[in-house]
C-alpha cells in the first residue's frame, strides 16, 4: 500500500476507517450517483416555526442592533432553528454532502437582516472563520467585470467556474455556506458532485493516476500571503485524515504553481488531474439545480466539489446577481492562514 498523506491538524473521526482506500469503493451515501438522488434529497423547507425564530430575531435587531459578526446563536432563543440545522449538519457530515435551506423570505429582510439570519444559523453548523488573507468574515459573490488570472478569483467574475472545492491551497474550510441574495438574467447555474464517486470511478478504471492524486502537488495561492510568504502550498488531492479520506480540487491552480516555482507539472500529475475532472464532468456523476434568493446552500467543501456556469447579468447594480459566502471551520486559528 502507499504511503497516505496525513492532515495531523484534523481530530480523528471513527464514523468509518478505510483501511486501504485504493482496494474498496468508499461508501453511500457519501458516494453517490446522479440516479441515486433528487431534490427531496438536498433541498431541506424551513419550518414556519424556524422561520418564525429568524423573524423575532431581526424585530429584536431592529430595536438593539449588534454588529453581525459579533452576534452568536446564544444571544437569541431559537430552538427550532437549531434543530433544523442539526439536520442540515447531519447531511454534510454522513449524508450526501451538500443541502439548500428553502428558503429565507429575500423580501421581508434587507441585505444586513438576510446576513444576521445567515450568520446565525451557520453557526449552529462550526465556527466562522476568515476567508481572504485580509480578514473578510463574509464574503461577497457578485461580478466585478474582472476575468479570472493568477491573482483574480473567478468568483468575482462572471465567467464559467468548472470543478472545484473552495481554497484546495491552503487550509481548507469542511463547510461552506452560500446565501443568495439574487440572481443573474441569464446563466449561472449550479452543478454539484462528489468526489467520493470521482475516486471510486479513479480506482476502477485509472487506479496508477488515482495514487498519483494521493502525492503533492504545488498549488498557487492566488496571492492570497503575507508578502514575502511562499506564494505556492504543496498538497495531494487526496488524503486519509481523522479516519477519512479528505479532497481539495482544483485542476487549473497546480500548473500555474508549478510555473511559479521554476517547473513545469509532471505529466502523469496534469493526466491525473485531467481525469478526475473528466469524471465529475461525466453526467451520471454530478447533478445541476438553480437557486433562487432567499436560499442558502451549504456544501461539505472536504469531499464535494462544484462548478458554476457563466452568466450574464442585470445592467442595474441592483439588480445583479450576488450570493454571500461564509466559511465554517471549528480546527485551527479563525484567521485565513490557519
Amino acid at each position: 500500500m502507499d504511503t497516505l498523506a496525513v492532515d495531523p491538524r484534523v481530530s480523528p473521526d471513527a464514523r468509518w476507517v478505510p483501511t486501504d482506500p485504493f482496494d474498496a469503493d468508499l461508501p453511500a451515501p457519501k458516494a453517490w450517483m446522479r440516479g441515486d438522488i433528487g431534490p427531496g434529497d438536498w433541498t431541506i423547507p424551513v419550518p414556519a416555526a424556524c422561520l418564525r425564530e429568524i423573524a423575532q430575531a431581526v424585530a429584536e435587531l431592529r430595536n438593539h442592533p449588534v454588529p453581525t459578526l459579533l452576534l452568536t446563536p446564544a444571544d437569541f432563543a431559537m430552538p427550532e432553528c437549531r434543530a433544523l440545522m442539526a439536520r442540515v449538519k447531519a447531511v454534510l457530515d454522513d449524508g450526501i454532502g451538500f443541502a439548500v435551506l428553502d428558503r429565507l423570505d429575500a423580501g421581508a429582510f434587507d441585505k444586513a437582516e438576510l446576513q444576521a439570519a445567515y450568520w446565525l444559523l451557520s453557526q449552529m453548523i462550526a465556527r466562522p472563520v476568515a476567508q481572504a488573507f485580509k480578514g473578510t468574515m463574509l464574503y461577497d459573490v457578485t461580478d466585478t467585470g474582472l476575468k479570472t488570472g493568477p491573482r483574480v478569483r473567478g468568483d468575482v467574475t462572471s465567467d464559467e467556474l468548472s470543478w472545484h472545492t473552495d481554497y484546495g491551497f491552503h487550509l481548507p474550510p469542511p463547510y461552506i455556506g452560500l446565501l443568495v441574495l439574487r440572481t443573474a438574467m441569464e446563466g449561472g447555474r449550479s452543478s454539484m458532485g462528489s468526489l467520493y464517486t470521482g475516486h471510486n470511478a479513479m480506482r476502477r478504471r485509472h487506479p496508477s493516476l488515482l495514487r498519483r492524486l494521493y502525492r503533492p502537488f504545488y498549488w498557487n495561492r492566488q496571492g492570497e500571503h503575507a508578502d514575502g510568504d511562499a506564494v505556492c502550498t504543496y498538497n495531494p488531492v487526496f488524503a486519509v485524515t481523522g479516519g477519512q479520506v479528505r479532497a481539495r480540487f482544483n485542476k487549473f491552480l497546480q500548473p500555474v504553481g508549478y510555473r511559479q516555482m521554476g517547473q513545469e507539472i509532471d505529466a502523469e500529475g496534469m493526466e491525473a488531474l485531467n481525469t478526475l475532472f473528466a469524471v465529475m464532468s461525466e453526467p451520471d456523476h454530478h447533478v445541476s439545480f438553480d437557486l433562487a434568493p432567499g436560499q442558502i446552500e451549504f456544501i461539505a467543501n472536504d469531499r464535494m466539489c462544484h462548478s458554476r456556469t457563466t452568466f450574464r447579468d442585470h445592467d442595474d447594480p441592483d439588480r445583479r446577481r450576488h450570493l454571500v459566502r461564509i466559511f465554517l471551520r471549528d480546527q485551527g486559528r479563525r484567521s485565513f492562514m490557519g
